[in-house]
């Protein structure tokens, strides 16, 4: 009987959603995954500047590790077969941490818990970070940025930055987290290009 209710229901949730299960399979655990971060870049640092990189606030529904899905507007779901290996927004910070790090932007970056003592502090909000379904299955990011003089409080720039990366291809939880990441990469790629001239 248990049997037959988890076939309904994986079949029902495999037609609302047309991107992999909302619920798993009975007995298999769900895949964890993590972001990716730019490439060493072996130049002498543009500011002789200590920046750090606060944690990233975010939503209730994206400060999570479960991996967010919007199968229809204004509604929000997460896939069972698959998850995040920290809270989003730690494993954001952590991708643009090392990605600042290796493209020597700053003389340090570093994190809000290393106790340094910063010039400048990068706080960021995490507004969007799931796949939408609402059309083509797409990858969507955004995120709002401020670069904070630390001495002054004062706000030096601020800007939202977007990723949008539709899905390709036979879609499975690989290819999910691997959309979702490639969607981050291209925000800290433009955020690296911007926060280079924002002296």
């Amino acid at each position: 009987m248990m049997q037959r209710l988890y076939r309904t229901l994986f079949i029902v949730s495999l037609l609302l959603t047309g991107c992999g299960p909302l619920i798993p399979t009975p007995g298999e655990a769900p895949k964890r995954y993590t972001l990716s971060h730019l490439e060493e870049n072996n130049r002498a640092p543009v500011m002789l500047k200590q920046v750090v990189v606060e944690v990233p606030t975010a939503a209730v529904s994206l400060d999570s590790v479960r991996v967010a899905v919007v199968p229809a507007p204004q509604q929000i779901n997460y896939y069972a077969d698959m998850e995040w290996s920290d809270r989003l927004p730690i494993l954001i910070q952590e991708s643009l941490v090392y990605s600042l790090q290796n493209q020597h932007l700053f003389r340090a970056v570093t994190r809000s818990s290393d106790g340094v003592i910063p010039d400048q502090s990068l706080k960021i909000d995490i507004r969007k970070f799931y796949i939408d379904q609402t059309g083509i299955p797409t990858a969507h990011a955004e995120y709002f940025v401020r670069l904070i003089d630390v001495a002054t409080r004062n706000e030096l720039v601020s800007k939202t930055f977007t990723g949008t990366v539709p899905l390709k291809g036979s879609v499975n939880s690989d290819l999910i987290a691997a959309t979702l990441d490639q969607a981050n990469r291209e925000i800290i790629e433009d955020l690296q290009r911007w926060v280079a001239h924002a002296r």
